[in-house]
């Protein structure tokens, strides 16, 4: 395959060669893993950041099949916070003849021959800053984006229908003199593979000329931190914050489930704050200017790296993905931090929370999550419920089993049964028999009444399950004032 180098500073046209050189490398290195009756779909993309006022990406693709029929792509979403729009898609096949194009909602079909179609179109990213980790940002200094934002390509869930592999990627990212490209595909290079559509979509994808990139390795992988702008912490803090997610959570419930982990953070506008998994092995975050690395954002952090495990390797209704992921993430911070009185804190916000949701005795979590009801992390059972629902379960395990078994052994478990599941899909009657394997009876209670059921959790019993958790009596702890800002400037190692 030819070395990134050949491309840097190439035009377009030299890239086009590159591209076709590429395609016959990709194609050989697939013969060997695809069937002789199916060789792979290959699919290259060449995106420009254009910096001119107003900013955007241009971008072209080749898709190559060695079938000719109905090319279905996804678009991407034009509604916020990802706030991206597609103008003047156009196809062509690979003698520069047109191809219809039609778009139907969220899709765009192409009625295409047999061997490679082209086709291009411009991206207009509607904020300069992104307002959210899922979002997308664009200006004359950075790019910062999830891959589902960008790219205009096939959707893998139809390849997996098909029982079709996806095709073999390849992605160019031109940016302007001087710039660094971070995502989970590679840092700064010039030719990116992504592994698969997932990989493809779900994805950080930033550039800038300014960030600051640190290589480190915990809970046996290795991560990738990549930070620009300023805020009132240090980026050593940072990174060992990260390191300690690795750790604890690999202790907690096995090795990390990806050799690499690419964590970025950006920043965002004043008051907005989020941190999301885009995809297999890439955490987006993004910090308000202002913003304190203490506990909130700390708890934040180290459950956006447990969706490495819930949520990445196992996918489970949505109270386990968010609500016990949101348990796991204070208890094992408190652990780290040797404050058990920040788990205590977190689960009573939770419980306060709780209690003011209208329909918190009327619905179950499953019932509310099938109902859609809208609504933030403080509003809705699968997050609040689910937290508590995630407490009442490790205490009643620990109980029963006289301190021998916990929840972790639950989540191993049905992490190993996602592992032998090819969609890594966990049901909900495979939950609760782990988790009645593990407990006994006295969790099956605790089931019946708090997952299934709509009986109220009371102040009582969040106490108690703590005193069991802990070891000791965590009382809800006063409202603790904030610490006073102090800017932090760039790292300090």
């Amino acid at each position: 395959m030819p070395s990134p180098s050949v491309i840097r500073g190439s035009t377009r046209a030299d890239r086009v060669t590159v591209a076709t050189a590429l395609a016959a490398a990709l194609l050989a290195v697939g013969a060997g893993a695809a069937s002789a009756q199916q060789q792979p779909d290959t699919l290259m993309f060449d995106v420009d950041v254009v910096t001119n006022p107003p900013a955007h990406l241009s971008v072209e693709a080749r898709l190559t099949s060695s079938a000719a029929g109905l090319i279905t792509l996804a678009a991407p979403p034009s509604a916020l916070p990802a706030g991206t729009d597609v103008e003047g898609l156009s196809a062509t096949d690979d003698r520069g003849r047109p191809l219809a194009v039609r778009r139907l909602e969220t899709r765009y079909e192409i009625d295409a021959p047999a061997g490679a179609v082209r086709f291009r179109y411009r991206l207009d990213v509607r904020n300069p800053v992104a307002l959210s980790s899922t979002g997308a940002g664009l200006d004359g200094a950075r790019l910062y984006a999830v891959g589902r934002s960008v790219f205009v390509a096939p959707d893998p869930a139809a390849y997996r229908s098909a029982g079709r592999p996806y095709p073999l990627l390849w992605v160019h990212l031109a940016t302007p003199p001087g710039w660094q490209t971070v995502t989970s595909w590679g840092v700064d290079e010039e030719v990116f593979t992504p592994a698969s559509g997932e990989s493809l979509l779900g994805a950080t994808l930033a550039a800038a000329p300014d960030f600051r990139i640190y290589h480190d390795t915990a809970g046996s992988t290795s991560f990738v931190l990549a930070i620009r702008g300023e805020r009132h912490f240090s980026d050593s803090a940072l990174r060992r914050v990260i390191a300690a997610s690795l750790r604890a959570a690999a202790e907690a419930l096995g090795p990390v489930p990806v050799p690499r982990v690419t964590f970025t953070s950006d920043v965002g506008s004043k008051g907005r704050t989020s941190g999301s998994l885009q995809g297999p092995a890439s955490i987006g975050l993004i910090w308000e200017p202002g913003e304190l690395l203490e506990r909130p954002r700390i708890h934040d952090l180290f459950h956006e790296t447990l969706h490495l495990w819930f949520g990445g390797e196992m996918a489970a209704s949505r109270w386990w993905t968010e609500g016990v992921t949101d348990y796991f993430a204070a208890r094992l911070e408190a652990e780290w931090r040797g404050r058990p009185d920040d788990l205590a804190d977190l689960c009573y916000q939770s419980l306060s929370n709780y209690l003011r949701i209208g329909h918190n005795t009327g619905m179950t979590m499953d019932e509310e999550q099938r109902a859609g009801v809208l609504g933030d992390n403080t509003s809705l059972l699968v997050y609040r419920k689910g937290m508590l629902a995630g407490l009442l379960l490790d205490a009643a395990i620990r109980r029963s089993t006289d301190g021998r078994a916990s929840l972790d052994d639950v989540a191993r478990r049905l992490l190993a049964v996602a592992g032998a599941n090819p969609a890594h899909r966990v049901s909900e009657a495979e939950i609760r028999a782990v988790a009645a394997e593990v407990g006994g009876a006295a969790v099956d209670r605790t089931w019946r009444r708090v997952v299934e059921g709509t009986s109220l959790i009371t102040a009582a019993e969040v106490a108690d399950a703590l005193r069991t958790v802990t070891g000791l009596d965590v009382a809800p702890p006063d409202v603790i004032a904030k610490e006073q800002k102090v800017l932090i400037g760039h790292p300090k190692p």
